[in-house]
């Protein structure tokens, strides 16, 4: 029975605290559910208050188209491009940093065009003449003080000259202190060179592994090609050696012919001049002969005149 009874005891026990805590997650999920409306709400709000304030922003800056450009301006006298958006953010309270460069770092970016609206300020980078920001209308327009020699007036991001220097837009909160602007420009400034050298260093090292890896390639593209020129040059060799070898084998062959007609026609050349003396000294011996013959008659002939003058001679007698 005392087991029983402590089985009873545990199994309430535990009903309570599980009761317990059933109840206390729904008041927690409860609270939850009331901080996100309220959350909700304030930032609805909060986002109409912005949006009624960028339409005054607009209505002030509009104010100013026709104003002269005049470097470092920032009244209705004058303004430069970021005087101008300084001046018009200023009349509904809003203080923004001085220059282009750190108006463009400020509050939320917006990168898409149709997300933007009335009075988000637009920023812009030129390679040479570096930042330039305005203030956007809506319908793609924006209002702004371009250049030196120019006045206040409105653009459209479609123009090629802004189309391609375009960063986005920064959106910026109207219940928002100018020192915190201020503070947050700075130190997104100071995150940006930052990570603008992380960037470099990040680049070098990648310029310096691809001219390693190029390289690295060339050298193997190069101690490709010698070994494949050596491969050529190693079949290259014993074929040159053989048309060498059959260069040389048929210069003899030419030079054995050559020498042996040389020889032929020298032999005959021989041979005829030796017929030739055969025949001249054939000829001397058959004149050597005939002249001995007739030398013979000759003798013969005056034998018989002497002969015979003789006995005419003893006639006489």
């Amino acid at each position: 029975m005392r087991q029983v009874r402590n089985l009873l005891t545990l199994f309430l026990i535990s009903a309570v605290l599980l009761g317990c805590t059933a109840r206390k997650q729904q008041d927690k999920d409860l609270l939850i559910r009331y901080r996100a409306n309220v959350e909700d709400v304030l930032n609805r709000q909060e986002d109409a208050r912005d949006r009624a304030s960028g339409q005054s922003v607009v209505k002030t800056a509009r104010s100013a188209i026709g104003t002269p450009y005049v470097p470092g301006g920032r009244n209705p006298g004058g303004f430069d491009c970021s005087g101008l958006v300084q001046w018009a953010y200023q009349s509904v309270g809003v203080k923004l940093p001085r220059t282009a460069r750190e108006q463009s770092s400020i509050g939320q970016r917006i990168t898409r065009v149709e997300d933007m609206r009335a009075g988000d300020i637009v920023a812009f980078r030129h390679p040479r003449r570096g930042y330039h920001t305005g203030i956007y209308v809506g319908d793609g327009k924006f209002v702004h003080s371009p250049r030196r020699r120019s006045s206040v007036k409105i653009s459209s991001l479609d123009d090629p000259y802004f189309n391609n220097t375009f960063l986005g837009a920064r959106r910026v909160s109207m219940s928002a202190d100018g020192q915190d602007l201020v503070a947050q420009a700075e130190s997104r400034m100071a995150q940006y060179t930052e990570e603008r050298a992380v960037r470099d260093m990040e680049r070098s090292r990648k310029a310096r592994k691809e001219a390693a890896s190029e390289s690295r390639k060339k050298g193997k593209q190069s101690s490709q090609v010698s070994s494949q020129r050596k491969k050529k040059d190693q079949v290259r060799k014993p074929s040159e050696q053989r048309r060498k070898s059959r260069d040389k084998a048929s210069a003899s062959r030419k030079s054995g012919k050559s020498k042996s007609k040389d020889k032929a026609s020298a032999s005959r050349k021989s041979g005829k001049s030796k017929t030739k003396a055969a025949a001249s000294s054939r000829q001397s011996g058959k004149s050597k002969a005939k002249a001995r013959a007739s030398s013979q008659q000759q003798k013969k002939k005056d034998k018989g005149t002497s002969g015979s003058s003789r006995k005419s001679s003893s006639k006489k007698k």
